[in-house]
């Protein structure tokens, strides 16, 4: 079974999350009073939660359509269905520590379609590039609302830029490696310069611009449909200022090496929501709202697409 092959240890991890998760948000709701925090869960009607779950949806698709197209700008020209649910079946486990999402993508990629580790490495690597690009240029527009704030917006944008001309050039980016090879231990510094060199063929020309403007409107869907949440609880916050909380909190969880920023999105997400002046209780209830139509609703689609008798995994787990 393809869960022993990744480690059997990762399901009671996964379990393990959801339990985290569940009492993560039962403190923020007694803490932030529970009967209101109850009424501003129920402000969310059936059609805004439709809207909240599509826009998710729409996030994984546009990521599902990039991870395919490096995948084949580095010779692998997977058929699209195959593709999407090896896709989405990394979002199964994206709550266990050691990346295990990204494991189970590469072994069911190498014994169906025999992609080598590298490539699909390779591929993962520029996917979170570019999605910290677009992150961080996303966060510039909660940014702009401070003081000085549209002066550190234009900062970071040109930071991004930056950020983009040096993926932009072989020279640039060997540079880079050598630096970095240089300041890890010997054995550790080929397969980086082979990773990188793999990486870097995903960084220029049409992938780079492609990659980057994926990955741009993916994250400002579930930006978006923050603000859809926010507003449907009265809040006064206009949709860029939503959108760049949102990425905010990604960027600020990411910090914890958390799986999926578990726990520290949520208290970075919450914080910002707080500051901008949005009560505790549409606060504590819009930060699980958000949390459980985009990361937990990835997990429900991974732990489905994981036993669909077509999937890619069931084909693994009979050993075909």
């Amino acid at each position: 079974m393809i869960l022993h092959d990744v480690g059997g240890h990762r399901l009671r991890a996964a379990i393990i999350s959801v339990a985290l998760a569940i009492g993560v948000y039962a403190a923020l709701a007694f803490w932030s009073d529970a009967g209101h925090f109850a009424a501003a869960v129920r402000g969310i009607g059936w059609g805004t939660g439709a809207l909240l779950l599509a826009l998710s949806l729409a996030n994984y698709a546009l990521r599902c359509v990039r991870w395919r197209y490096f995948l084949q700008r580095l010779g692998h020209p997977l058929p699209w269905l195959a593709c999407a649910l090896n896709y989405v079946t990394g979002f199964a486990l994206t709550t266990t520590p050691g990346k295990a999402g990204e494991a189970i993508r590469s072994l069911l990629l190498k014994r169906r379609f025999g992609v080598p580790f590298t490539d699909s490495l390779a591929a993962f690597l520029a996917e979170r590039f570019s999605d910290v690009l677009a992150l961080i240029l996303l966060a510039a527009l909660a940014v702009a609302m401070l003081p000085l704030g549209p002066w550190i917006a234009a900062a970071v944008a040109v930071a991004v830029v930056l950020a983009l001309w040096v993926a932009a050039s072989d020279r640039r980016i060997a540079i880079g490696a050598r630096g970095l090879g240089a300041a890890l231990p010997h054995r550790f510094a080929a397969p980086l310069g082979s990773l990188a060199g793999q990486a870097g063929r995903l960084t220029r020309g049409p992938a780079l611009g492609l990659g980057f403007a994926l990955s741009l409107l993916a994250w400002a869907a579930e930006g978006y449909a923050l603000y859809l949440i926010v507003a449907s609880m009265g809040a006064a916050m206009g949709a860029a200022e939503a959108t760049g909380i949102y990425a905010l909190a990604l960027l600020g969880g990411a910090l914890f090496f958390l799986p999926g920023g578990l726990g520290g999105t949520e208290a970075f997400l919450f914080a910002l929501l707080l500051r901008s002046g949005i009560d505790p209780a549409a606060a504590g209830a819009a930060t699980v709202i958000s949390r459980v139509t985009t990361l937990w609703f990835a997990v429900l689609l991974g732990w489905i697409t994981l036993f669909l008798p077509t999937s890619p995994a069931a084909s693994y787990r009979r050993g075909g």
